[in-house]
């Protein structure tokens, strides 16, 4: 069978959207993605995909179906309204579209016609990276991606040291707290770290986020504050409670890994246990989580519980945005923290869902590229992304 056939791009588009291709024709449908030579028969299974999706009953007529499609691919046309959740999961059109989409960001293609090419020239802005401010017990602030490995400063018995992959420790040899004093790591917009605390756990922060600690934890508890979001791999110490203070709540956990979100311009915090066991109080509430669950503080000091995929929570450790039913607004606040850019709203807020993996290493053209190619106009200006109707 020809490998150019549109009806053999059909069938592994097929299987892929519905979970049952080998790998053998994952990497085959990826190559003719990446290759950006068969965009049109692409197109034309995904839109077989929308109208049709394999199993399932069609929740609209196909004109109606249709009419949906060409608004969403069509810009500027008036806009239609209707429940995008229900539709969605019929159409599982979000998906497609990210599979696409993200795809289509790893071409290396530089024909004009690539969507990428309407992004404003050197107006790109490269990912974040390794990026925070120590600030010490006496106030003395410290650029940890500005020196190199070694011994970054004494504190009393503690002495701070960063290693060649960049990542800080904390080695103590006292468990009196008094005299040395608490220290602060900072990520700003665009800037990640990593740090192992004086007890051995480890922390990752993501962009704009925060914690601060003791140099050394004392003999009866290990206590930290947080802002932002910060994943957590606690050491086991039963003697020793550990707790996570962020918004007027609380996570106690023993020794366990755990994700905090905690950003003050999103509406709720979530935390997410990967293993072991945490308990949540806010306001009065408590909640115990199991692994893989995620409890949401809700504007009130309410909790909600339930299981949500720990991939989703945990991806910007491993360099992924993660969308799952992502609104536009949502998607714009991760690309502002990561690239450190302002979002500017002419107009309307368009109406579409995300769901999919991109990765955080690529500039934000790319990303840019790709919210276009799935119907959102936006293009970059002066640090800024301009998202119209």
């Amino acid at each position: 069978m020809n490998q150019d056939d549109p009806k053999r791009l059909q069938q592994l588009f097929d299987r892929y959207y519905a979970g049952q291709a080998t790998p053998e024709e994952e990497e085959e449908l990826m190559r003719h993605i990446r290759s950006g030579q068969q965009d049109v028969a692409i197109e034309d299974a995904m839109k077989r995909n929308w109208l049709q999706p394999a199993g399932a009953q069609p929740f609209f007529g196909a004109s109606h179906s249709r009419d949906m499609l060409g608004s969403i691919l069509a810009a500027g046309r008036e806009r239609r309204h209707w429940r995008v959740d229900i539709w969605l999961r019929y159409a599982a059109v979000a998906a497609v579209f990210a599979v696409v989409a993200g795809l289509w960001v790893m071409r290396k293609t530089t024909s004009e016609k690539s969507v990428a090419t309407e992004v404003i020239q050197n107006q790109d802005v490269a990912p974040g990276g390794n990026k925070a401010l120590l600030t010490l017990a006496d106030g003395k602030g410290i650029e940890l991606d500005r020196i190199g490995s070694g011994l970054v400063a004494r504190q009393g018995n503690t002495e701070i040291t960063k290693q060649e992959d960049g990542l800080v420790v904390y080695n103590s040899r006292s468990a009196s707290v008094a005299s040395n004093g608490f220290n602060k790591v900072t990520t700003p917009r665009g800037g990640q770290y990593k740090v192992q605390l004086p007890d051995g756990s480890k922390v990752w922060l993501n962009a704009s986020s925060s914690i601060r600690f003791p140099s050394v934890f004392p003999a009866s508890e290990r206590r930290v504050e947080i802002t932002g979001e910060v994943y957590f791999e606690v050491t086991k110490d039963k003697a020793r409670p550990f707790t996570v203070r962020f918004n007027g709540s609380e996570v106690q956990v023993l020794g366990t890994s755990f994700n905090v979100m905690a950003y003050a311009d999103e509406r709720v915090s979530k935390t997410t246990l990967v293993e072991g066991s945490v308990a949540i109080r806010n306001k009065g509430e408590r909640a115990l989580l199991r692994p893989g669950q995620q409890a949401a503080l809700m504007p009130g000091g309410r909790i909600e519980t339930a299981f949500k995929p720990v991939d989703e929570a945990v991806a910007w450790k491993e360099g992924m945005f993660y969308f799952k039913n992502a609104g536009v607004k949502d998607v714009m606040r991760q690309l502002s923290r990561w690239y450190d850019v302002e979002v500017s709203y002419r107009g309307e807020v368009p109406v579409r869902q995300f769901t999919g993996r991109v990765s955080r290493n690529v500039n934000l053209s790319g990303i840019v590229g790709m919210l276009r190619y799935a119907g959102v106009k936006c293009s970059v200006e002066s640090n800024t992304i301009i998202v119209e109707p």
